[in-house]
């Protein structure tokens, strides 16, 4: 069983890889559309088109529901290749210049995106552990509802 929700596919066997691309898709070709507009404009500067613009357009497409779902290396290496493919774009290289991920995350000013990933988990696990015992957030996380919601949940079973 499968649909889409907010724009993510949703599927009953948690195929998370599949997820991952579709969304890594998506962030580079809305920086494929930003090529002619703001990728080669000189008249904006570096640092906007490269650290601004990707923060604010391209690293969300990327990363959207990222808090929640499980880490494999597979989502791990396409989210890697995804951004370096957008920051080949961003700066006007090309990626036959074989230039290091590490040099081009230096010159962009920007962390390795699943080292990003893995701080809004840590963000989102201690905003949870903020919350009260009661929250359905914070009993998803654990799963172990309580008992009231054990037997509402096996009523509608």
């Amino acid at each position: 069983m499968k649909f889409k929700y907010l724009g993510i596919e949703l599927s009953g066997y948690g195929d998370i890889a599949t997820e991952v691309r579709q969304q890594t898709t998506k962030a580079m070709r809305v920086a494929g559309c930003l090529n002619d507009t703001i990728w080669k404009n000189n008249h904006i500067g570096v640092e906007v088109r490269q650290v601004r613009i990707y923060k604010a357009v391209d690293r969300p497409i990327m990363t959207y529901t990222v808090e929640t779902r499980p880490d494999t290396a597979k989502t791990k290496r396409f989210l890697e290749t995804g951004e370096i493919k957008i920051f080949h774009k961003t700066p006007g290289r090309m990626l036959l210049d074989r230039e290091r991920s590490e040099n081009i995350r230096q010159t962009c000013m920007v962390e390795n995106i699943n080292e990003w990933v893995l701080n809004r988990k840590r963000e989102w696990n201690d905003h949870i552990n903020r919350m009260d015992e009661g929250r359905i957030v914070s009993t998803a996380r654990d799963k172990s509802p309580p008992i009231g919601l054990k037997c509402l949940l096996c009523a509608f079973s």
